[in-house]
């Protein structure tokens, strides 16, 4: 099966912005029409949010019939208990996951999604930001709807910047600069946070921001099994290395291959480290960082600086979606009941609590200037502004194939630990993308 588009530009997104529970078990089998329960696996964004969680009580009360069993799950949950339930009475209703082939895609292959292709226009979802509805869009069928328009910028905390009196940097030249002056003050205070234990979630981010301040975006969203782009094309290596060489110097919190992503935070938001690379997920956590510690922390958010010469690039996309399981396509009565909660999270009625609230984008048009958005907030709709058509849609490590990215995470773990050096990395990524690229070509729907 052949992808419509594997991304499109973040100049789209940004034109179509200034436009205008409980927790449970799987469910279980039923007959058509008597199944009451909707059961809804989710990132925590859309199931445990305050928007999230007023959404499902009001669709509840709304359909008195229904009870929405919502659970809380991660991408290690997803990926081992997704694949063999999606489709399947016993798996969930809906979802709300990655937009990546690594998440929506391979389902979509293997017949474990329902089409929303008859409800597009009627639901309202043909005004998505245009780079979402491509994203979501495989042989010309929308099968999700996307939510949490996200980038990844350069987090700083300006107690320490003002401490030290370093400038908020404006190139990668100027990142390394202040850098070098954090660890050199001596005070004790980390240049960068990383964690790569587990999952290594902060260090693919770390991916995102090294990999667009430094790869040309053409040559990222063409290193997919759907491209024709490889690892072994000229940057992937490059960045690597500058990652390596950043270790290597200290710029990283000390032995971060062993420290637990769900820790990473802690020593940012106690003032003890200067920079963390993250994006509008996060910004709500921020702020509470703020009111426990408004003397030692205070959060700042800017594009991650690029190298010299090249123009300003970011990560833009649309980090989740919602989708339907195939097997609600025999019980029209339970289907239209969940199509009607995705219509409640997506009315903009809902907008202000994402927005304010949560503090996270719709990817449902609307306009900025409409809520009181925060300075972060105003930030990101900035780095994506700025990222205009050198905006992509690929988030490194995370779309391709859960395989790959337990590669860049074995990887970037062993770069950590000086047990493996890029110039492997290079070589196995290059390896299961051609793996990828096989299968993809070969599995049809």
């Amino acid at each position: 099966m052949k992808r419509s588009i594997v991304a499109a530009s973040a100049a789209a997104v940004v034109a179509a912005l200034a436009l205008g529970g409980c927790t449970g078990s799987a469910g279980q089998t039923a007959p058509a029409g008597t199944d009451k329960t909707i059961d809804y696996w989710g990132f925590s964004g859309g199931v445990s949010s305050d928007t999230a969680k007023s959404v499902i009580a009001a669709f509840e009360k709304s359909h008195p019939d229904y009870k929405v069993n919502a659970v809380t799950m991660d991408t290690a949950d997803f990926d081992v208990k997704l694949p063999s339930t999606l489709g399947q009475d016993s798996g969930p209703d809906l979802v709300y996951t990655g937009t990546e082939p690594n998440h929506l895609g391979r389902y979509v292959k293997v017949g474990q999604v329902s089409s929303l292709k008859d409800v597009w226009s009627e639901r309202g979802w043909d005004k998505l930001v245009p780079s979402s509805q491509e994203r979501l869009t495989y042989d010309s069928t929308p099968y999700a709807v996307g939510n949490e328009l996200e980038t990844v910028g350069l987090m700083y905390n300006k107690v320490v910047l003002d401490r030290l009196g370093i400038a908020v940097p404006t190139s990668l030249a100027d990142l390394e600069k202040a850098m070098d002056k954090v660890k050199d003050s001596g005070d004790g205070t980390v240049p960068m946070v990383l964690a790569c234990g587990g999952p290594c979630y902060a260090g693919l981010h770390m991916m995102h921001a090294l990999g667009y301040a430094t790869i040309p975006t053409s040559t990222i969203l063409a290193t997919t099994p759907v491209g024709t782009g490889n690892y072994t094309d000229q940057g992937w290596l490059q960045m690597l290395e500058k990652f390596k060489t950043w270790n290597d110097a200290g710029y990283f919190t000390p032995d971060a291959s062993g420290i637990p992503d769900e820790n990473h935070t802690a020593s940012f938001c106690t003032g003890t480290t200067a920079f963390m690379v993250k994006g509008p997920w996060m910004f709500s956590a921020m702020a509470e960082c703020e009111k426990q510690a408004p003397d030692k922390f205070k959060f700042g958010f800017v594009g991650f600086p690029v190298a010299n010469g090249m123009p300003f690039q970011a990560y833009v996309g649309t980090g989740k979606a919602w989708f339907l399981s195939s097997a609600l396509d025999k019980d029209s009565e339970k289907r239209k009941a969940v199509l009607d909660l995705v219509s409640a999270f997506t009315n903009a009625d809902t907008f202000s609590s994402w927005i304010e609230t949560d503090g996270l984008f719709p990817a449902i048009q609307f306009d900025p200037a409409a809520y009181t958005l925060s300075e972060p907030q105003q930030a990101a709709l900035k780095i994506m502004g700025d990222a205009g058509e050198n905006g992509g849609a690929v988030d490194i490590g995370f779309n391709n194939s859960a395989e790959e990215t337990q590669t860049w995470v074995a990887g970037l773990q062993g770069i950590l630990a000086g047990t493996s050096t890029p110039q492997d990395l290079v070589t196995k990524l290059q390896a299961q993308l051609e793996k990828d690229r096989a299968a993809w070509n070969a599995q049809k729907k």
